[in-house]
């Protein structure tokens, strides 16, 4: 009988080990061959020379399309746009430029290096560090929530991190701001307590609780600070050199933008008080050069492999992929996303057939009064018709 059950079991063992040798594997890092990394090598360099010839070729083309757009910024700073702004073509910057003040009372203007907070923008980013976790076989998109937090309740557990990033998990938007954003887990167990709004998986809701818990799963599933994290493997990776989150001593104070939410002071974008209820979701601190920058790593840069960046832009509801609103507007492809917070507007826009990308910062709001979307369908069409 013994002998038997021996054999059984042998058995058995037999019979999992390659399915357990299967998901091992899959949770591997993903790297590259040595011949893979030299044809993607090959790859990044001859489109870069591409582009090179094509910004030469459009020269005088781009530069007329430069005193366009200027013209559009011209009279929204006459409607009161105070910030930065920038867009390039070809890999060209045909415009760059600050308008009004960064600080009113300082009596300085608002430059293309001025620090600004980009709010929701933020949240592409906390895509990559979810994506980047996966590509190096830390965990798998399809992982839930259950996985990472024990107490999840029942009807959550099943939660994975694709719907997590594509607002598609049905935490609700009406979370309770009283929540203890001192605390990580407290905090991601406040968010959980809410009843669902949907089903997961069956609606887009944009909620920024999705993106608070996936800031503490980036946490959890590396034993790192979620900011010491995303400033080594996304932002520096990614070849931004002036970018950190609220309150980083990084972040030079001289050149801060100053918060004006109807027409009062509301301090500065580098001590602006940073807990659970901002990590994942926004208070990322940048300038329109620097999102240039992440702008040609996201098309030529390796921080993220080609498998990483294919899901990144991936609609999974609606028009929302992960991190991203990706449409199609007039045959045209376009990557963008806005951010919000106190005193500030942010947007940041990608045509990538067209090598195009704009992006620009405010330090001033208006309750009730947004200007972004209208500067954005502005820009839009000076450049495109």
């Amino acid at each position: 009988m013994a002998t038997r059950i021996a054999i059984v079991f042998a058995a058995l063992c037999l019979a999992i080990l390659p399915a357990l040798a299967k998901d091992e594997a899959a949770n591997e890092p993903r790297k590259p061959s040595a011949a893979e990394k030299r044809r993607l090598d090959k790859q990044r360099k001859d489109s870069l020379k591409e582009r090179e010839q094509r910004a030469k070729k459009n020269k005088k083309a781009n530069e007329a399309l430069g005193k366009k757009v200027e013209a559009v910024m011209d009279r929204w700073k006459d409607k009161g746009f105070d910030g930065a702004v920038l867009v390039a073509k070809d890999g060209q910057t045909i415009l760059k430029k600050g308008y009004g003040m960064a600080d009113r009372q300082g009596k300085r203007a608002n430059a293309p290096d001025t620090l600004y907070d980009i709010g929701s923008v933020t949240k592409m980013f906390t895509a990559a560090g979810v994506l980047r976790l996966e590509q190096d076989g830390k965990l798998k998109l399809t992982d839930t929530l259950g996985k990472f937090f024990a107490f999840a309740p029942a009807d959550k557990k099943a939660i994975t991190l694709t719907q997590l990033l594509s607002h598609s998990s049905g935490l609700s938007r009406m979370y309770d701001d009283e929540i203890d954003a001192l605390n990580r887990d407290n905090t991601v167990r406040g968010l959980l307590g809410i009843k669902l709004s949907s089903e997961p998986g069956t609606q887009f809701e944009y909620s920024n609780a999705n993106y608070y818990i996936a800031g503490a799963v980036i946490e959890v599933a590396t034993g790192e600070k979620y900011e010491d994290y995303m400033m080594k493997h996304i932002i520096e990776a990614a070849g931004m050199q002036d970018s950190a989150f609220c309150s980083n001593s990084r972040l030079d104070d001289k050149r801060t933008a100053m918060r004006y939410e109807d027409g009062q002071l509301r301090g500065d974008v580098t001590n602006w008080p940073y807990g659970w209820n901002q990590r994942g979701c926004g208070y990322l601190v940048s300038t329109v050069e620097d999102m240039q920058r992440f702008s040609d790593a996201v098309d030529y840069g390796d921080f993220l492999d080609e498998e990483a960046k294919s899901k990144w832009f991936s609609i999974q509801k609606e028009t929302y992929a992960l991190g991203w609103f990706c449409e199609e507007r007039n045959k045209r492809k376009v990557q963008y996303h806005g951010g919000a917070s106190p005193g500030a507007w942010a947007y940041f826009s990608r045509y990538p057939d067209d090598d195009v990308m704009f992006v620009f910062f405010l330090n001033v709001s208006e309750t009730g009064k947004r200007i972004d979307l209208d500067v954005a369908r502005d820009l839009e069409t000076a450049l495109f018709g």
